[in-house]
C-alpha cells in the first residue's frame, strides 16, 4: 500500500464506509446516498486499496465487516466529525428558516417541554415547524443523529457515547411507582413490590433498564405481568387492575395523569437525561440556537413543576383517585 493512496480518499468515501458498516448492504447504502451500486463498490475498492484489507466479506445476501473494518469504524467517525466541524459558527436568523426542527424524545413525559419549545419557536418565527420523533434504542442513537434524521435527541444518560456525539446535561427525574388507587394501595415494602404484578415498557433496546439494574443490586426479583410497547399504552392498560409500573414521575403530568403514585420502597437512582447532538453541528448557528431554546424550555418547565408540586414533590392526586401517598 502506498501512503499516497490514503490521501486520495475523500469524505464521501468515508461516509459510504460507515453506511456499509451500519447496513451490511451495498444496495441499501446506494439507495441512502442516491447512488448506483457500482459507484458504492468503486468507493469501497478505493478504501480497500488504501488500507490494504478487504474490509467486508460476503455473508448470506449481505456483507459483514472484517476485524480491520470494525477497528477503523470509530476512527473514521472521528475523522468525519472533525472535517464537518471545520466550519465556524454562522450567523443564524430563525425568522428566515423554514426547515423543520426535528427532536427525538424517549417518552411522552417530555410533552410539557415540547409544548414550550414549540411556543418559543413560534414566537421567534411564525414559519417554524417542530417535528417530534420517538427516540431510537440506545444502540441506534449514533445512527439516528449521524444520518441527519434528527437535529437533537433527549436521551437517558446510560454509559459513554460514540466519539462523534456531544452532549450536555438536560435534567433528571425521580422514578416512582404508579398504580390505580381504586383497585389497590401504594407499595410500602420491598417484599410487597416483589410480589406485585408489574407492567413495563419495551423500547426495543437490549440494554437493561435502570430499574432492572437496581433490582439486581438489591437482590429483588419482580414478576412482569405485562410488557407494553409505549408508556401511553400503560395509561389504558393499568386502570382496573392491581398492576404497578415504575416510571419517571414527570409522566404524571402527561400520559399517566389518571393514576396515583408513591415513592418506591427501596433506593432507585434518578433518571438522568442528556441533550445529544452530532459533533458536526457543534458550531452550527442553527443547532446552537435550537439547543438554547430546548434548555430554556426545560428550565422553565422545571420551575413550574416545582411550584406545582410543592416541597413534598408529589402534588395532588387526581380527583377521582383518592389521596396520593408520598
Amino acid at each position: 500500500m502506498e501512503n499516497s493512496d490514503v490521501f486520495r480518499l475523500d469524505g464521501q468515501t468515508l461516509r459510504l464506509f460507515l453506511s456499509l458498516c451500519e447496513t451490511s448492504s451495498v444496495s441499501k447504502t446506494a439507495e441512502a446516498f442516491g447512488l448506483n451500486q457500482s459507484t458504492v463498490s468503486y468507493g469501497l475498492e478505493k478504501l480497500r486499496s488504501a488500507v490494504g484489507d478487504p474490509l467486508f466479506v460476503r455473508s448470506g445476501r449481505g456483507i459483514t465487516p472484517t476485524d480491520k473494518a470494525i477497528a477503523l469504524q470509530p476512527r473514521v467517525q472521528e475523522i468525519l466529525a472533525g472535517l464537518e466541524g471545520l466550519v465556524a459558527s454562522e450567523q443564524y436568523d430563525p425568522r428566515i428558516d423554514s426547515r423543520p426542527f426535528i427532536i427525538a424524545v424517549p417518552s411522552p413525559a417530555f410533552l410539557p417541554e415540547i409544548r414550550k419549545i414549540e411556543k418559543t419557536l413560534h414566537a421567534q418565527s411564525a414559519r417554524s415547524m417542530l417535528e417530534v420523533r420517538r427516540l431510537a434504542p440506545r444502540e441506534r442513537l449514533t445512527e439516528m443523529l449521524s444520518s441527519g434524521d434528527v437535529d437533537l435527541a433527549i436521551a437517558v444518560a446510560d454509559g459513554p457515547y460514540k466519539v462523534v456525539l456531544n452532549h450536555c446535561d438536560y435534567g433528571k427525574d425521580d422514578l416512582v411507582v404508579f398504580y390505580d388507587p381504586v383497585v389497590r394501595g401504594p407499595v410500602w415494602a420491598p417484599e410487597e413490590y416483589a410480589r406485585a404484578r408489574h407492567a413495563v415498557t419495551g423500547f426495543g433496546g437490549k440494554t437493561p433498564s435502570i430499574v432492572d439494574r437496581a433490582l439486581a443490586s438489591a437482590s429483588i426479583t419482580r414478576k412482569v405481568a405485562l410488557a407494553a410497547p409505549t408508556a401511553s399504552s400503560l395509561r389504558d392498560l393499568i386502570p382496573g387492575t392491581d398492576m404497578i409500573a415504575t416510571m419517571p414521575r414527570a409522566m404524571h403530568n402527561s400520559v399517566l395523569q389518571n393514576l396515583a403514585y408513591c415513592a418506591p420502597p427501596f433506593d432507585l437512582p434518578p433518571v438522568v437525561h442528556h441533550l445529544v447532538w452530532h459533533r458536526r453541528y457543534d458550531h452550527s448557528g442553527r443547532n446552537q440556537w435550537l439547543r438554547r431554546v430546548v434548555l430554556a424550555a426545560r428550565n422553565a418547565n422545571q420551575h413550574e413543576g416545582a411550584l406545582a408540586d410543592g416541597p413534598g414533590g408529589f402534588g395532588p392526586a387526581p380527583q377521582h383517585a383518592g389521596p396520593k401517598t408520598g
